[in-house]
């Protein structure tokens, strides 16, 4: 009896901690599972390479791994999969089923809503034992035209009870050129983030705040609980020392938790005071402002934190407040980036634009918190996506500014270029006696010839110097201001940040050799 599954991830980058934590438990079950990456899928039409693959592993079932932005190309890949293998099962799973399962019950023909490490074992023997999976939690289907949504599982409390994750998964494959190859050392550091250089991990589950625009807020109603779990700290530790030791080119921890500092400050010292002792590498952390101090980033320092984001999302607390329902302001954050420049620690800073809930008066605030805000930082801005379950969809939808799937096909990094959109970006990089004159043009007329010519020749300053300078000097920092170190690790995240401004201004076509190539 075939024991095979197949799990494919149609992600750009391979950094999926989600999927390989599904592909683990179905491995320690006893299920030969494999994941095969497709990146840039579909830049052809479907091939027989895919069919033949699928035919050599004769899986029990297909799963599909995706997010909102990878909708289109999992409907592409499940129509095309369906008409060759039309009894094969195809479970979607990942946060876009759990949030918008009505978008996909015509496509898959099993969608996992919620965690799927509890489901994905219990599928895979039913299918295995020739049981239908119909009774099984967490799981939506039609059946006779209805849609059936089964209760969900429970919140897996004991993270430390899931399976320990490797940096190149087992049974792993790309389809790279054509052509599905096992995924290696070189194949895995040509497609992962930043070369391979940085391991990924989440030792907990959940988030502090519910802001009305993010998927927690969705997933906080589905589950009714905010409660965020944590892994046993040893156990992190385990899984580090594995990964330092098995992958000698690792560089970086990337904590991917929705907020690392939400922990206890006894965890925290206890947390820095192993890492420093077992792993000690750089590493990257993310926080939100009202639970940022001085003594815990340089308590946190001292382990080797040397990269931190920190979401400012709007600099109008009326925005941050009663829009996104967030409980932290202007002040909240200022407070936090002056610890985070008082510790020397290189710093990215959340920002989104284009809400249709902002008026410019909104707007000219984050332009001013921007201008207020420790350099030297890096700016990530997001155009704001309206994600179903959201309370903040729902009010779009009620004022009538949305269709409600636009979500669907938007590229979250891609925002307009309006004149305030380009002050705020411009805000990170100019010296503030420059931005504040770029403001005073805007506010006595901002459809002048003068202010028009002043901010294309600031954005032109701004890409040709300022730009690249702020990024040399935060990357500068996130290594301890050495500059060998610093010269060193440039080549990866000038890769890194190439294929964003790519994205940023349309020039998907042009592309840049990779330095390990």
């Amino acid at each position: 009896m075939t024991r095979e599954v197949l799990l494919i991830s149609l992600q750009e980058d391979l950094d999926v901690i989600g999927l390989k934590s599904l592909h683990y438990q179905l491995l320690k079950h006893g299920f030969s599972s494999h994941i095969l990456f497709m990146p840039k899928f579909p830049g052809t039409a479907i091939s027989n390479t895919i069919y033949n693959f699928v035919d050599k592993l004769s899986p029990l079932f297909i799963g599909i791994s995706l997010m909102s932005v990878e909708y289109e190309r999992a409907r592409w890949l499940t129509n095309n999969l369906k008409l060759h293998y039309p009894s094969l099962p195809i479970i979607w799973g990942g946060i876009h089923p759990t949030i918008a399962p009505e978008t996909c019950m015509n496509y898959a023909d099993f969608i996992c809503i919620g965690e799927g490490e509890s489901l994905i074992v219990d599928l895979a023997n039913a299918i295995a034992n020739g049981v239908s999976p119909e009774t099984l939690g967490s799981l939506a289907f039609r059946r006779n035209g209805h849609v059936v949504q089964n209760p969900l599982y429970p919140l897996i409390n004991d993270l430390s009870a899931l399976s320990v994750c490797e940096h190149i998964p087992k049974n792993s494959y790309v389809l790279h050129n054509g052509r599905i190859n096992a995924l290696d050392a070189k194949s895995f550091r040509k497609y992962a983030r930043y070369s391979g250089t940085t391991y990924s991990i989440m030792t907990s589950r959940g988030c502090p705040f519910s802001c009305t625009y993010c998927c927690n807020n969705a997933l906080a109603k589905i589950y009714d609980s905010k409660k965020i779990r944590f892994r046993n700290l040893s156990g992190v530790i385990d899984e580090l020392k594995k990964a330092k030791a098995q992958y000698p080119f690792i560089k970086y921890i990337n904590f991917q938790d929705d907020c690392f500092l939400s922990r206890s400050d006894e965890e925290l010292e206890r947390f820095c005071n192993l890492y420093s002792k077992e792993i000690n590498l750089p590493f990257i952390a993310r926080g939100i402002p009202p639970l940022i101090t001085g003594r815990k980033l340089s308590e946190m320092k001292s382990a080797g934190l040397a990269w931190i984001s920190v979401g400012l999302q709007s600099g109008n607390d009326h925005v941050c407040r009663n829009i996104y329902k967030r409980p932290s302001g202007k002040h909240d954050f200022l407070k936090a980036a002056q610890a985070v420049k008082n510790n020397d620690l290189a710093a990215f800073y959340d920002v989104i634009l284009d809400n249709p809930f902002e008026t410019d008066e909104n707007l000219i605030d984050t332009v001013l918190t921007l201008i207020k805000t420790p350099k030297p930082f890096y700016t990530q801005f997001f155009s704001l996506s309206f994600y179903p379950g959201t309370e903040l969809q729902k009010r779009a939808l009620e004022k009538g500014l949305i269709n409600g799937n636009e979500y669907q096909s938007k590229d979250y990094l891609l925002y307009n270029k309006t004149d305030i959109n380009n002050l705020i970006r411009l805000a990170t990089f100019l010296p503030p006696s420059w931005m504040k004159s770029l403001l005073c043009l805007f506010h006595l007329k901002p459809d002048s010839l003068r202010f028009k010519v002043n901010i294309s020749v600031a954005r032109l300053f701004t890409v040709a110097f300022y730009e690249p300078v702020t990024y040399f000097k935060v990357i500068r920092l996130s290594q301890e201001k050495k500059l060998v170190a610093t010269f060193r690790v440039l080549p990866y995240y000038f890769k890194e940040g190439f294929s964003r401004f790519r994205k940023q201004f349309g020039l998907s076509n042009i592309k840049l050799k990779s330095p390990l190539q």
